[in-house]
């Protein structure tokens, strides 16, 4: 007898539900047309110069011989390694100036690390020491300010402090001493 395999077909449905749209908060941004056109024109103006310099491109390597070609090929690609490398040369010193801050408890982000940090390394650590410097004389001066403000005059002011229990006391012996 042969065996014969069940096919089971397993048949799900899933039920849409249907959300009621939820009202927009009023504050949304609203565009104008003149906004939207605005958009709309730096978008195409930015895909209309990409596809000039596609064709250029295209015209520039259909003007060159098989040798050209390569070596323009070659000159890209080494343009490209050297980005690459200035890429990774600057994401490290960026690591090592956050460092330097952090051992002088110094906080920044990154758009002083990128003020700071160039590709080389000796140079980024003098404007490292220098910003840290620059920032501890800053601290210390206005800590100096703060110590050189002038103390309260004593007295504030008051005349005579007086003590409540003190004033409760002395008006109950007059009083005892009506009543006898």
């Amino acid at each position: 007898m042969p065996i014969m395999a069940e096919e089971t077909q397993v048949v799900e449905t899933v039920e849409e539900q249907v959300v009621p749209e939820a009202k927009q908060p009023q504050d949304e941004k609203k565009y104008t047309d003149a906004d939207v056109d605005a958009i709309i024109d730096k978008k195409f103006a930015k895909w209309k110069s990409e596809q000039e310099a596609e064709k250029s491109e295209a015209k520039k390597m259909a003007k060159m011989n098989e040798k050209e070609k390569a070596d323009y090929e070659k000159q890209k690609l080494l343009d490209e390694l050297q980005e690459l490398k200035n890429d990774k040369t600057r994401n490290e010193l960026t690591a090592v100036a956050r460092q330097m801050f952090a051992e002088s408890e110094i906080n920044v982000n990154d758009d002083v690390l990128g003020l700071v940090v160039t590709l080389d390394a000796e140079q980024t650590k003098a404007n490292v020491t220098t910003l840290a410097n620059a920032f501890a004389k800053v601290i210390a001066d206005d800590r100096k300010a703060l110590v050189r403000q002038t103390t309260p005059s004593t007295g504030g002011g008051i005349a005579k402090q007086t003590n409540y229990g003190a004033n409760l006391a002395s008006k109950a012996a007059q009083q005892s001493t009506k009543l006898f």
